[in-house]
């Protein structure tokens, strides 16, 4: 990726009200719009999810910078709750007031984070396009039910794949999830429940599990195989209000259902549609809203959910009673 392209963009997008301007969708390069997701096949961008979308990427994005690269990446783009100034120089005069230093200064800070972070966005969209839709398989249907109601969370995950290339005979696949506090790992276990076999779980990152499974009988270009995978977590495990999938090849149909402890029914529970998965990060009720059934089930369905971004279902918090 052109880390002086990316740089080009940010500079475009942080002119006048930079993420706040009303034409938005226009003053986004094409390295931004990939980061996200905007103009998808088939989808047309509604302004105000837009808007969320960048925003939550490119502070997602800032965050890897140090405090202070960061802190001028995002008032120059208008993501500083603090500094939403009209205009870049107003901006700009808010970061030397911070700094207490000249706004020249300020705005050499703002050009070296610009780097930083068109750098950190390269990075990222590299590693996406490392992992292609359809590379060696992909998901014809996934079908999910996550318990609330055991002593620990519990994920049932029956996948119907596709392969897309003669010979396939096993899967990799991953799930990311907090770390319990003072642990250098997950505290969660994954086995195959049936359909296939358990090669290996590994903890490649301390926040990232995989699991190997290995299929039935290899495959040919465009035979399928059903087998279903079970994930507990174990008792120090922190959990995630949601469960989401942020698809890394293509998935036709994706099926959710969350049971939840009728003893600890969440205040609130909405669908995730089509998110940057750093949205999650600040719970809010937003508009699409799940009332669970008789059974405290919600149930929730995605038919060609675009790939990296997040679909399913966020609930918080727990009500007391």
């Amino acid at each position: 990726m052109s880390v002086t392209e990316i740089k080009s963009e940010l500079r475009a997008l942080r002119a006048g009200r930079g993420v706040s301007a009303a034409n938005l969708s226009g003053r986004i390069g094409d390295h931004l719009r990939t980061l996200c997701g905007a103009g998808g096949t088939g989808r047309a961008d509604d302004p105000a999810q837009l808007r969320e979308r960048v925003v939550a990427e490119l502070n997602g994005q800032a965050r890897q910078l140090p405090d202070d690269m960061a802190l001028a990446a995002r008032v120059a783009l208008g993501l500083h709750p603090q500094a939403q100034e009209t205009h870049f120089r107003g901006r700009v005069a808010w970061l030397a007031r911070r700094l207490g230093r000249e706004d020249r200064t300020a705005l050499r800070r703002i050009n070296e984070a610009e780097v930083l972070l068109a750098e950190a966005i390269g990075r990222e969209l590299g590693r996406r396009s490392a992992q292609p839709a359809g590379a060696g398989w992909h998901v014809d249907r996934l079908r999910v039910l996550v318990r609330l109601d055991t002593p620990t969370m519990e994920a049932y995950e029956e996948r119907r794949i596709v392969a897309d290339h003669d010979g396939l005979d096993q899967i990799t696949l991953g799930m990311s999830l907090p770390c319990p506090p003072g642990s250098t790992g997950l505290d969660i276990e994954a086995g195959v429940h049936w359909g296939g076999r358990r090669i290996r779980h590994e903890r490649p990152l301390p926040q990232r599990s995989q699991l190997v499974v290995g299929l039935p009988r290899p495959l040919a270009a465009g035979e399928s195989c059903d087998f279903c995978v079970v994930t507990r977590l174990g008792p120090s495990q922190v959990a995630y209000p949601h469960y989401v999938l942020t698809a890394t090849r293509r998935c036709r149909r994706f099926e959710l259902r969350v049971r939840f402890d009728p003893d600890q029914m969440p205040s609130w529970v909405r669908r995730v549609t089509g998110e940057p998965v750093r949205l999650l990060d600040s719970p809010q009720p937003g508009r699409e809203l799940i009332q669970p059934d008789a059974v405290s089930e919600v149930y929730a369905e995605f038919d060609e959910p675009e790939l990296y971004l997040a679909y399913g279902m966020q609930w918080f918090p727990t009500a007391r009673r």
